[in-house]
């Protein structure tokens, strides 16, 4: 058996990646990125060798070589929305609004149903001070997926700012149904807070704290409010 084996470059540039993955989901990024670029050195026109180099550089806020392998993945393959995703991604997180917009518009070009797409496109709008816009990326994020509460939960924060807040506690009462996160409560306190509604702000908050008594945030925030007058 061992005579009719055949030495298939693919293949060990395959196991550099597989490598690569494992190192990547224990967080040991740098590990990663050494095994992803031995599967680079193999096969260079491979994309998915990039962008998980790419994720990898990212993760270490190695935002210059993330750039450039997500460049030259999406070179490789230009039809993958998510590649443009990730592209957009490290642009936001250098604050570089524009090209991150440029980046989410080409994703949803390609695919306009992942829920993800619009979702970071609105967080974009959001901080661009076009909150009209934001509200619809994020709209269209929940009608793609109201199951996921992080899109609810930032909808919810966008209908505070602009004091939609009976449409905010929808969305909150929504995310506690899927997850009794203590953040949850407390925004939702907040909301009636701002709404003149102290006694109900005092009894969310209350009723949180007896499945989470030892919440930290939770046992000042309702020290707060008590002492409000």
């Amino acid at each position: 058996m061992a005579g009719n084996y055949v030495y298939k470059k693919d293949d060990e540039a395959d196991d550099y990646n597989e490598r690569g993955i494992s190192y990547f989901n224990v967080t040991q990024y740098a590990d990663a990125v050494k095994e992803f670029t031995k599967a680079i050195n193999l096969i260079k026109t491979d994309p998915d060798y990039y962008i998980n180099r790419a994720l990898a550089y990212y993760s270490m806020r190695m935002y210059n070589d993330a750039i450039k392998d997500c460049k030259k993945a999406i070179e490789l393959s230009s039809d993958r929305g998510d590649y443009h995703n990730t592209l957009g991604s490290i642009y936001d997180d250098m604050n570089k609004l524009e090209d991150a917009m440029h980046e989410f518009d080409a994703a949803i070009k390609i695919e306009d149903d992942v829920p993800d797409y619009y979702y970071n496109r609105g967080n974009v709008y959001w901080k661009m001070g076009e909150h009209d816009l934001a509200l619809e990326d994020y709209n269209k994020a929940v009608y793609l997926n109201s199951s996921d509460p992080v899109f609810l939960y930032k909808r919810s924060q966008i209908f505070t700012q602009l004091k939609r807040y009976e449409d905010a506690l929808g969305d909150i009462e929504d995310c506690l149904k899927l997850a009794r996160n203590p953040q949850y409560y407390i925004d939702q306190a907040h909301i009636y807070l701002l709404m003149g509604r102290r006694d109900k702000a005092l009894e969310v908050v209350t009723g949180a704290l007896k499945s989470t008594p030892e919440d930290i945030s939770l046992k000042s925030l309702k020290a707060e409010i008590e002492n409000q007058k």
